[in-house]
C-alpha cells in the first residue's frame, strides 16, 4: 500500500531517449493541435504517438506512467468521435498531462523506483473529462481476501441503543454528518466541517450493536480522526468516499443497513497512508492489522509538489552555472587568504556571488544548502575590516562548504542525489556526499580513459588490416588491453574485467602465431571488434546514466568465448 515499486533501470536507460524523443513528438503535435483544431489528422498522429509511449511504458513495467499516457491517449479517441467542438475542459486536462508525464519520468529515472499513486489525481482530471469514473486512491494496491469488518471478532465496550432509540438517534446523526458534508463540499471551514462529521460517526459508531456494521463504523470514524488531525489531504475522490459513508446511513435509515466492501478497501488504504498515525488512528490500525504505506501522505504531497517543479533539463543548465560561480568564488577566497585583505570592495564581490547563489539553491529546492550559504555570507559581513591572518579556521570552513555544495549538486546532476537526501545535513552525511561525489568524478575519468582505450584498439585492428597485416599496428593491444582490465577491476564493472582478460589472450596468441591467413585472421580481427563495440556501448550507457543493462554485454560474451574456442 503505498509503496515504492523498483524499476529495471537498465532497460530503461535502454530506450529512454527514444520515448522521451516519441512523447516530445506527441506534445508537439498536440501543441500544434492547439491552434489548429480543424486538422483533426493531428490528433490521430498525437493518440498513435500516445499509444506507442504507453506501450513501452507498459513493457517497463512502469505502471503509473502507463496508466497516464493510455488515459491520455483515451481521451484524444474520445475526442475524435465527438460530433461537437472540443470542449476547453478536455483540452486543458491533456495539457496538464503532457507537462505532468515527462517530469514524472524524470522522478522516477532519478529515484530508481516509482510511487504509481502519484499519478492518480492526474488520471482522474483526465477521465472526468470525458465523464468517467474516478479511480481510486486504492487503484495500484494488491486486493485481498480479509476484510476487518466481515472477517474480525473484535467488539467495542459500548452500551448500543434499542432498535426505536437508535432509530430516531440514527436521523440526529445522520442529518449531523449531512450538515458537515455540505459544508465540506462547499470547502467552508473544511476543518470545522471535518470535525462535525467525525462526531457524527463517532457516535453512530457507540449506539450500534457488536458486529460487522460496528467495525465498518469504528474504520470510518478511524479515518475522519486522521482528515480532522491533518494526516490525509481531501481530494475530490476522497471526498466521494465521505460521502459514501452518507450514503450508507440513509440506507440504514431506510432499513437497508448493507455494507460496501469496496468503500470499506478504501478506508482502509487511507488509514494505512494517513501520516497520522496517533490516537484512535493507531488503536485502529493494530487491532485491525493494516500495514502502514511505505509513503504516507505527507510525504507524497512532497513528492508531487518536487514531481512539478523544475524539469531536469532546467536544473541540469542551471546547476551547471551555479557550480561555474561557486568554483569561481572559491578561487577569490583563496586569493582572500593568500592576501589577507578585508577590506569592503574585496569582500563584498564575494558575498553578493554567495548571496546569488544561496537564492538560486532555494528556488532549485534545496534550503538547508542555501541556508547553510546565507549564515557564512553573514560571517563574511562580519569580517570586513578584520585581520584575516586570525579568522582562518572560518575560511577554510566556508571553502570546504563551497566544495560540499559544488559535490552535492554534481551528484544530484548525476541523479545519484534526491533533493530530500539534502534535507538534513549532518557532519558524517557531508563527509559521505563528498566522498561519494569524489568517487563518481574517478569512475567518470576512469570510464572515459577506458572508451578511449576500446577506440584505439578499434582504429589498430583497423589498420593492421588495411597495411596489408602488418604486426606493428597491433602488437601493443595485449599490454593495452591489460591496462584497461585494470581499470575495469578498480570501478567494479564485474563483467567486463573477464572478458577484457579473454580478448589480451587472444590478441597475444594472435600476435604470435606463425602464419598469416588473411580469410581466418580478418573473420578472428572482426569478432574482436564485435567484442570491443559491445563493450563501448555499455561503457557510454555506464557514463552517460551510471547504469547499464548486462545483456549488452551478450555480443562482447559471445565474441570472447568463440575466440577462445580459435
Amino acid at each position: 500500500m503505498g509503496a515504492k515499486v523498483e524499476i529495471n533501470t537498465s532497460s530503461y536507460a535502454m530506450v529512454a531517449d527514444e520515448l522521451g524523443k516519441t512523447l516530445q513528438q506527441a506534445t508537439n503535435v498536440f501543441e500544434t493541435f492547439l491552434s489548429e483544431r480543424h486538422n483533426l489528422a493531428l490528433l490521430e498522429q498525437c493518440e498513435a504517438n500516445l499509444r506507442q509511449v504507453g506501450g513501452t511504458l507498459r513493457m517497463l513495467q512502469i505502471s503509473g506512467a502507463a496508466l497516464l499516457a493510455d488515459e491520455m491517449r483515451m481521451l484524444c479517441s474520445a475526442i475524435l468521435k465527438s460530433v461537437v467542438a472540443v470542449p476547453e475542459s478536455q483540452l486543458n486536462a491533456l495539457s496538464t498531462a503532457f507537462f505532468v508525464l515527462p517530469r514524472y519520468l524524470e522522478f522516477v529515472q532519478s529515484r530508481q523506483s516509482e510511487i504509481p499513486q502519484l499519478v492518480i489525481s492526474h488520471v482522474n482530471e483526465l477521465r472526468v473529462a470525458h465523464h468517467q469514473l474516478l479511480l481510486p486512491d486504492s487503484y495500484f494496491c494488491k486486493d485481498h481476501d480479509h476484510l476487518f469488518s466481515r472477517d474480525s471478532n473484535i467488539t467495542l465496550r459500548t452500551k448500543p441503543l434499542a432498535e426505536p432509540e437508535f432509530n430516531a438517534n440514527l436521523k440526529r446523526i445522520s442529518h449531523l454528518y449531512q450538515s458537515g458534508l455540505l459544508g465540506l463540499l462547499r470547502d467552508a471551514h473544511i476543518p470545522m466541517q471535518l470535525l462535525i462529521m467525525s462526531r457524527a460517526v463517532r457516535r453512530l459508531r457507540g449506539a450500534i450493536a457488536p458486529g460487522p456494521q460496528q467495525r465498518f463504523w469504528l474504520l470510518a470514524d478511524a479515518v475522519l480522526d486522521a482528515f480532522v488531525n491533518h494526516g490525509l489531504e481531501l481530494n475530490p475522490h476522497r471526498k466521494r468516499v465521505l460521502a459514501g459513508l452518507e450514503g450508507l446511513m440513509r440506507g440504514r435509515l431506510k432499513n437497508r443497513p448493507a455494507l460496501n466492501e469496496v468503500l470499506e478497501r478504501e478506508i482502509v488504504f487511507l488509514l494505512s497512508v494517513s501520516s497520522y498515525r496517533e490516537g484512535l488512528v493507531d488503536k485502529v490500525l493494530k487491532a485491525a492489522k493494516i500495514h502502514v504505506a511505505e509513503v504516507n501522505d505527507e510525504q507524497l504531497k512532497t513528492y508531487r509538489g518536487i514531481m512539478l517543479g523544475l524539469s531536469y533539463d532546467t536544473v541540469s543548465s542551471v546547476i551547471h552555472e551555479l557550480r561555474t560561480e561557486l568554483r569561481h568564488a572559491k578561487d577569490v577566497l583563496e586569493l582572500l587568504a593568500q592576501h589577507q585583505r578585508s577590506e569592503s570592495e574585496e569582500l563584498l564581490p564575494l558575498t553578493s556571488v554567495l548571496k546569488q547563489s544561496a537564492d538560486i539553491l532555494a528556488v532549485l529546492n534545496l534550503p538547508a544548502l542555501a541556508g547553510t550559504l546565507s549564515d557564512h555570507v553573514e560571517a563574511l559581513n562580519a569580517l570586513v575590516g578584520c585581520d584575516l591572518s586570525k579568522e582562518r579556521s572560518r575560511l577554510e570552513d566556508l571553502a570546504e562548504t563551497l566544495l560540499f555544495i559544488d559535490g552535492s549538486l554534481a551528484q544530484i546532476d548525476r541523479r545519484k542525489l534526491n533533493y530530500e537526501d539534502l534535507g538534513e545535513i549532518s557532519l558524517e552525511r557531508r563527509d559521505e556526499i563528498s566522498a561519494d561525489n569524489q568517487v563518481s568524478e574517478a569512475r567518470s575519468i576512469v570510464i572515459e580513459e577506458s572508451k578511449a582505450a576500446i577506440s584505439l584498439v578499434k582504429r589498430a585492428i583497423s589498420a593492421y588490416i588495411d597495411s596489408g597485416f602488418d604486426n606493428q599496428h597491433i602488437a601493443n593491444l595485449p599490454h593495452l588491453l591489460d591496462s584497461v582490465r585494470g581499470a575495469f577491476v578498480m570501478i567494479n564493472a564485474h563483467k567486463l574485467p573477464e572478458l577484457t582478460q579473454g580478448a589480451t589472450e587472444f590478441i597475444a596468441r594472435f600476435v604470435g602465431r606463425e602464419t598469416v591467413n588473411p580469410a581466418s585472421d580478418v573473420q578472428a580481427l572482426e569478432t574482436l571488434a564485435d567484442a570491443m563495440i559491445s563493450i563501448e556501448y555499455y561503457l557510454n550507457e555506464l557514463g552517460r546514466r551510471h547504469i547499464a543493462d548486462e545483456s549488452i554485454l551478450l555480443v562482447a560474451e559471445d565474441s570472447i568465448a568463440t575466440l577462445r574456442a580459435m
